[in-house]
């Protein structure tokens, strides 16, 4: 019954949140990038016509950058930046793509950390997304900025840190800052915050006093008394609210939303018995306001439930002409077609549903119902792979459900403190949207492209390589960014990081001997022998074992193609040189290939004592000591690896499943947990997570992790350890 009451996903900021990140967001966005522009793709404005703030901003840098002040212009495209991701996030937002305006939020937090706007923006979005933690974080950071330059506090911040408390069940917390927002900006607004809060904490004595206050200084209208209503019935206080309702509509019988407010509360309170009296007053509120879809809504349920279908269809049908992206409705007509026998229109119905619920959390995660029966429907007529997939969502989205239950402190109890709804996208906004990320792109890609080549230029390769990263991600098709971003990336011995990037600049330039070297050497420190041997193989004449690409070629050859020929190579370099700790490390790794144990350990021990630090000879060790049964021995390396910071997620899985085999169980839960973090794509990661887990008795997060790892099953995934760096030579490249 409670989702025919809600109204929508209320907007997250109160009245005191900036018009900002209201609508305008997504158009303001698109005048600001009217004229930015650079190089070939420079528009011409008219010289009456102002420059942007964006605009200045990006002719700036590039105009520094010519005149060779880098430190100037850098400063000048962060800003930018900052600025235009920040006007792109809260774009995505305010479309109800909160998931894909985090990352953009983020990048743009990175580039600007203190900016207040920027900060405000964010939480209020986390709000309106149902990411209590995030926005909690955010309105704080937001108050600390301000206290630290000197400002006071600002009434939104104040408002939105109450809210995400509210929303994580911190309701004695969110009080006191609901009372300084009162005291802060004493009026209507922050007072009846106030009474919603103490509501929430079941405290109707303060709420009831705050009541009689605001009713002396605002007066005995309907509306209050409509406002009061509202607050009491999503407490779940419903008797005082259908007391409060009353008295609104005996004051003006005509109040848009009082008759509705009243039936929802009738039916929210009792359910089916109580609906001979809610329908009519949703008839009444009908003749009051034709054109409201949640009133259809209401009575749809009604008349499903009561088996009058033609009428529910028919009311549910006008719902969704005056509120297209009503889920609420297609929920309930996927029901009626269910129950009908119209197979073909339930599917549809859910379809669309699913379709349009753009925040999976919104009303209580409602959509976790559709995927559900959807699943069924599927299965039943026979399509049983979509099926098991549309339950296998629904389960994951109801294990969502019972985390957020689970964080609350009074059951069901959601505050709300706006009557608008958050805007939902619509196809000409999403058109709108994409454009607008299509045509900022370049500029974006061009000014982390301009930061790349100034970091690289100083030889800090990584921070060069994050900034390339991002230019390939904004427009993958700017000049030669891939081959900047993979020589940056292998520069600062981010191996890993380097691979894609250096596999698709070989792609476009496979005479590019360079690059070859460089792609084979990254394959090589991350173990991946097989494509070293396929990547350097037409290098194979040009050559020396002697040199490091060379060895890395004949070590490859012999672990993962050519045994026989790679290791009487290695042999031979071994005997011309037996000091040299690698050669024997890729003999050792060649051994273990064919399952020869134990020369495999002997020469990897030999490795270790020339070079005590070595990760990959550790690693490679603790290996063979698990074949050869030595698991006290193996347990030991990969402590010292992990205890060393390794980046392995492998190092971590192994020691976990070799803690948790000996009962170190909380232990093992440590260290599982960062193989996942760091590699979240392996199913087997999260099969041993979920194992331990049951073993501490964490039920909800063991079902969580096996709910993960049956979804991952088939894409598991190894990666290897990192190993110290390999030539220097990358560092004099240029990066013009």
């Amino acid at each position: 019954m409670r989702a025919i009451a809600c109204e929508g996903r209320k907007a997250a900021t109160s009245a005191w949140v900036r018009p900002s990140v209201r609508d305008a967001w997504l158009f303001s966005a698109a005048l600001l990038l009217t004229g930015v522009s650079h190089g070939a793709y420079a528009t011409e404005q008219s010289p009456s016509s102002p420059k942007s703030s964006l605009q200045q901003h990006y002719d700036e840098a590039f105009r520094l950058q010519e005149e060779g002040d880098l430190a100037r212009a850098d400063a000048e495209h962060k800003v930018f930046l900052a600025m235009l991701l920040h006007q792109i996030a809260n774009a995505r937002a305010n479309l109800g793509k909160y998931a894909h305006a985090v990352p953009v939020y983020d990048e743009a937090l990175g580039l600007m950390p203190e900016s207040i706007d920027l900060n405000l923006d964010y939480a209020g979005a986390a709000l309106d997304g149902f990411d209590w933690g995030r926005a909690k974080t955010l309105a704080s950071t937001t108050l600390e900025l301000l206290k630290s330059s000197g400002q006071p506090a600002d009434p939104a911040a104040i408002s939105l840190l109450a809210q995400a408390m509210m929303g994580k069940g911190e309701y004695k917390e969110a009080v006191e800052q609901f009372k300084t927002l009162a005291t802060l900006q004493p009026g209507f607004e922050s007072s009846y915050a106030l009474a919603g809060a103490y509501l929430a904490l079941g405290d109707k004595a303060n709420a009831a006093k705050i009541f009689s206050d605001i009713q002396g200084k605002f007066g005995d209208t309907a509306d209050f008394h409509f406002k009061v209503g509202r607050l009491y019935g999503q407490a779940t206080f419903y008797e005082d609210a259908i007391h409060e309702f009353k008295k609104a509509i005996a004051k003006n019988d005509l109040l848009p939303g009082a008759h509705f407010s009243l039936g929802a509360t009738y039916m929210m309170q009792t359910g089916e018995p109580s609906y001979n009296e809610a329908e009519p007053e949703l008839r009444k509120e009908l003749a009051v306001d034709p054109r409201q879809p949640l009133t259809y809504i209401a009575l749809g349920r009604i008349e499903l439930i009561q088996r009058r279908f033609g009428d529910a269809e028919s009311d549910l049908k006008r719902a969704i002409e005056f509120d297209p992206l009503s889920t609420a409705a297609y929920a309930l007509l996927g029901q009626l077609y269910t129950e009908l026998g119209k197979i073909d229109d339930a599917e549809a119905a859910f379809r669309k549903q699913i379709a349009i619920t753009l925040v999976p959390a919104k009303n209580e995660y409602e959509v976790e119902r559709a995927h559900f029966c959807l699943g069924r429907l599927l299965i039943k007529t026979g399509n049983l792979t979509e099926g098991r997939k549309e339950l296998d969502i629904s389960r994951d989205l109801l294990n969502e459900k019972a985390q957020q239950a689970e964080s609350r402190l009074h059951g069901n109890t959601v505050f709300k403190l706006q009557d608008g709804k958050t805007h939902e996208a619509n196809p000409e906004d999403v058109e709108a949207l994409e454009k607008l990320e299509s045509d900022a792109g370049h500029m974006i890609a061009s000014s982390y492209d301009s930061l790349g080549v100034h970091a690289a230029t100083a030889g800090d390769f990584g921070t060069a390589a994050g900034y390339f990263r991002r230019a390939a991600h904004w427009d993958f098709k700017l000049g030669n960014i891939d081959n900047k971003w993979g020589r940056a990336a292998f520069a600062a011995g981010d191996y890993s990081d380097a691979v894609g990037p250096l596999q698709r600049a070989l792609a476009l330039h496979p005479e590019d001997d360079g690059i070859r070297s460089m792609l084979g050497m990254s394959l090589f420190v991350i173990q991946d022998y097989a494509q070293v041997f396929q990547v350097l193989q037409p290098m194979e004449a040009t050559l020396d074992a002697k040199t490091p690409v060379g060895l890395a070629y004949v070590g490859s050859m012999a672990i993962a193609r050519n045994y026989e020929k790679g290791m009487a190579q290695l042999l031979s370099l071994e005997t011309a040189h037996p000091e040299e700790e690698e050669i024997h490390r890729l003999i050792g790794e060649a051994y273990a290939s064919r399952k020869l144990y134990r020369q495999a350990s002997q020469e990897l021990r030999t490795a270790l004592r020339l070079q005590p630090t070595s990760a990959a000879a550790k690693f490679a060790l603790a290996r063979i000591d698990l074949d050869l049964g030595e698991k006290t021995q193996a347990q030991t390396l990969l402590s010292e690896l992990a205890r060393a910071g390794s980046k392995d997620d492998a190092v971590y899985y192994l020691l976990g499943h070799l803690q948790y085999q000996s009962g170190l169980i909380k232990a093992a839960v440590d260290n599982l947990e960062t193989a996942v973090k760091l590699n979240k794509d392996n199913a087997a990661y999260h099969r041993e997570l979920a194992e331990a887990y049951r073993k501490i008795d964490r039920p909800r997060d063991a079902e969580s992790e096996l709910q993960k790892s049956a979804t991952l099953e088939s894409k598991s995934t190894h990666t290897a350890p990192e190993q110290d760096p390999s030539p220097q030579s990358a560092r004099t490249t240029q990066w013009r």
